[in-house]
């Protein structure tokens, strides 16, 4: 499968800590998140249930658009898309509406037509994913997500009882055994003042393919299994059981890098998916800067990718059948 390459952990933590210079952000800009003066309800269940349906928006052509002049994509342009409702009405949001959402309702709303008509990546899962949270949000938790923060106890884990992330599993949308959706809504919350988180030292990294990409080519882990190889370079699908062990491994060498630092997993991750979707591109890695109009990678000296440049074309796994990121 995969093994943690401990030396190359040490390393990239050394780096991080030497060379970068992390802000996290409060997620309320008003353009992708609501604002701070909203209502505390309204952006809980804002949060709920946009990172309910957060997992990829496409499968092949990009999910991008212009709104205002300005162009958005991915998960920026499903979350632009979604201000716009809020905006126009917060009750959008609330469960007893979602309880009803089709797949009719997200192509309506997550669809934009300028330059060209793009709508997100299967509607009709996502749709399913909203209801099922609905109908259990309201059977569970009186349709109250503070109701379920507050029986967490301010714990991400707390068995038997169950903390956050274990209440979270028990809807669809958040039932990944690697918790990429409830750490992620944990760190929305969290940072927003909405959840306050006891258990500290439980917090991990939500991994999906920008950091799994990431931990392969600068070679936190190494691939031992030679038919595994194949999913990293897209000859075949990966299981769903190799996808898990995947990204649980990659997540424990992120844990070592949290620990050897002192950082925040919730903090690191804000660096970690920025960097792969800005510079540990899928295509054409930007390693190199283009004569100081763009960003080197602060890992040159260290990735065994740089040293290795067939392992360059290697990317996250080939993994499409999930709603998990």
């Amino acid at each position: 499968m995969l093994i943690i390459d401990r030396k190359k952990v040490e390393d990239f933590a050394l780096t991080i800590k030497d060379r970068i210079k992390i802000r996290p952000s409060d997620f309320s800009d008003g353009i992708l998140f609501p604002s701070k003066n909203a209502d505390r309800e309204s952006v809980l269940n804002f949060f709920f249930f946009m990172v309910a349906i957060d997992h990829r928006t496409s499968k092949t052509d990009s999910f991008r658009g212009i709104i205002d002049g300005k162009e958005y994509k991915g998960s920026d342009l499903m979350y632009r898309l979604a201000m716009l409702k809020f905006q126009q009405d917060p009750s959008f949001f609330d469960p007893h509406n979602m309880k009803k959402i089709t797949g009719r309702d997200i192509k309506e709303w997550l669809s934009i037509s300028e330059p060209t008509r793009v709508i997100i990546h299967e509607p009709d899962t996502r749709a399913f994913l909203l209801r099922d949270a609905a109908i259990k949000l309201i059977k569970l938790y009186d349709g109250s997500v503070e109701n379920l923060i507050r029986r967490s106890q301010g714990m991400l884990y707390n068995p038997p009882e169950g903390g956050f992330v274990e209440r979270l599993k028990v809807f669809r949308a958040y039932e990944d055994p690697v918790e990429k959706k409830p750490l992620l809504l944990a760190k929305f919350l969290e940072r927003r003042g909405l959840l306050k988180i006891r258990d500290k030292h439980s917090k991990h990294v939500p991994v999906d393919n920008h950091l799994t990409r990431i931990a392969i080519r600068i070679g936190l882990v190494e691939i031992i299994d030679k038919e595994l190889f194949n999913a990293f370079m897209w000859r075949r699908e990966a299981s769903r059981e190799e996808d898990i062990l995947i990204r649980m491994i990659i997540r424990q060498a992120y844990d070592l890098v949290s620990k050897r630092i002192f950082i925040d997993p919730l903090v690191l991750d804000d660096f970690l998916w920025s960097f792969g979707r800005t510079i540990c591109l899928p295509k054409n890695p930007k390693c190199i800067g283009d004569n100081n109009r763009e960003q080197t990678c602060p890992f040159l000296e260290i990735c065994k990718a740089c040293e290795d440049t067939n392992r360059r074309f290697l990317r996250e796994h080939l993994y499409f059948s999930t709603w998990y990121y």
